[in-house]
Order: structure tokens, then C-alpha cells, then sequence
């Protein structure tokens, strides 16, 4: 089985406004309905959890009754932090999931994420227990001090994460419950949580376009790239 958790608990500090990015709309299309319509049109997928704030969860499930989906579509009560959104996420499989099934997690405001992209996620899930896509970085990296370059930084072997990640749900659920026991709630990516755990995390080729929407300047090469190109979904 495979299960795909699309994360829209979060509050777009960043982003600014008040309305969080994820649920703006853009071409009459809420920005999480452009990935959630790709997981959709997967066969390969079983079911589908969108995790949001309270404040949304009455949004979304009046949302879900004005489409026809393909697959089961469920709302679950994110946390206050990604990590705890994803463990929320996790808890809600812990009596119907087998061990070997996967999970899948995934940034709502990622809206260019494409099947085949998915797809080598999920077959790299046939032979390890966790993965992630990722892109190479090609920019010159420093760190700064009080807005000086303070040190450069070799860019060879360095990678961009992205979203969706994959899991085996036993080993991703059995790390959250360890962090959560053990107090360790800082984790802003679930391969970081597994890497200090000791676990081997492939990486499959994704693309620059699956970037994530964070600023206002992102959305405008969002609604850019959406006017200008077909990407393939």
C-alpha cells in the first residue's frame, strides 16, 4: 500500500498575509489541489491524508465534496510543527498500515511535484527503506557574519531535498515515536530524523521546477512558469 500525507498546516510566516500560501488560488486552482490532483491521477497510490490546522479542517472537507477524487481523500488535525503534523499523520495509520508499507510526505506548496518523479520514489522504496528526491546545487555557497562573507563553502556533493519523501511506515513511525519519547522536536525534514538514527536514505533525481513556494517572489514565478509552459503532470 501506498499512503501520500500532503502537509498544509503551515502558517506562511515567511510568505506573509493571512491567508497561508498553500490555500491561495491561483487560476482557479487552490495551490494545493495542483499536487494533490497529481497524487490523484496515480494509480500506484492508495489513499491520500491532507493534514491542516483546525482552522482549515472545515475548509477543506466542504473542498473535498465539490470534486470527484479517485481515491480516498481523509483530513487529519496537523501539529504546531512539521514534526508533529507528520507524527499526527503516522498515529492515524498505526492500526490499518503493514510494516512494508509506504508513506509518502509531501510540501502542499510544491505545486510542479510530477508523476514520473513519484514514481522513481517510489520504486527506489523497493530496495531502501527511505528516500527522498533531490536536486543538485549549482550556486556558489558561503557562510556569512553581520552580512560579511565569512567563509566559503565547496558546493561538490551538496544537495537540495525536496518533497515528496518517501518511508517504509514502520521505520518512519518507530523514529517520530523515538524523537517524541526522547524529547527531540526540532526536526524541519523527516531524512534528517532517520540520517541520526542511523538509517540510509536514497536520493532520486528531481527537478528545479519542483520548488517550493515560499515567498512572494516564488509565487510569481509560480503563476510565470504555470502561463508559459506544460510540465507534464
Amino acid at each position: 500500500m501506498n499512503y501520500v500525507f500532503l502537509l498544509l498546516a503551515g502558517k506562511s510566516l515567511r510568505f506573509g498575509g493571512e491567508t497561508p500560501k498553500q490555500f491561495l488560488k491561483i487560476k482557479n486552482k487552490y495551490i494545493f489541489e495542483y499536487s494533490l490532483d497529481t497524487f490523484d491521477s496515480l494509480n500506484e497510490i492508495d489513499e491520500i491524508f491532507l493534514v491542516a490546522d483546525q482552522e482549515h479542517q472545515l475548509f477543506l472537507n466542504e473542498f473535498l465534496k465539490t470534486k470527484k477524487f479517485a481515491h480516498k481523500i481523509t483530513t487529519i488535525l496537523g501539529g504546531s510543527t512539521r514534526q508533529e503534523s507528520v507524527f499526527n499523520g503516522l498515529k492515524t495509520l498505526q492500526n490499518l498500515a503493514n510494516f512494508d508499507d509506504n508513506v509518502l510526505f509531501h510540501d502542499a506548496c510544491r505545486p510542479f511535484i510530477r508523476r514520473h518523479e513519484i514514481l522513481d520514489l517510489l520504486n527506489a522504496l523497493n530496495n531502501y527503506k527511505a528516500a527522498s528526491i533531490a536536486t543538485p546545487l549549482f550556486d556558489s555557497l558561503c557562510k556569512e557574519k553581520n552580512g560579511i562573507i565569512d567563509k566559503s563553502i565547496k558546493r561538490e556533493n551538496l544537495m537540495k531535498l525536496q518533497t515528496p519523501q518517501g518511508f517504509k511506515f514502520d521505520i518512519i513511525y518507530k523514529a517520530h515515536k523515538l524523537a517524541k519519547e526522547s524529547n527531540q522536536l526540532t526536526y524541519t525534514d523527516d531524512t534528517s530524523l532517520l540520517a541520526s538514527q542511523g538509517v540510509q536514505v536514497k536520493l532520486v533525481k528531481g527537478s528545479i521546477f519542483n520548488f517550493k513556494i515560499t515567498t512572494k517572489d516564488d509565487l510569481i514565478l509560480f503563476e510565470k512558469l504555470l502561463e508559459e509552459f506544460d510540465f507534464g503532470w
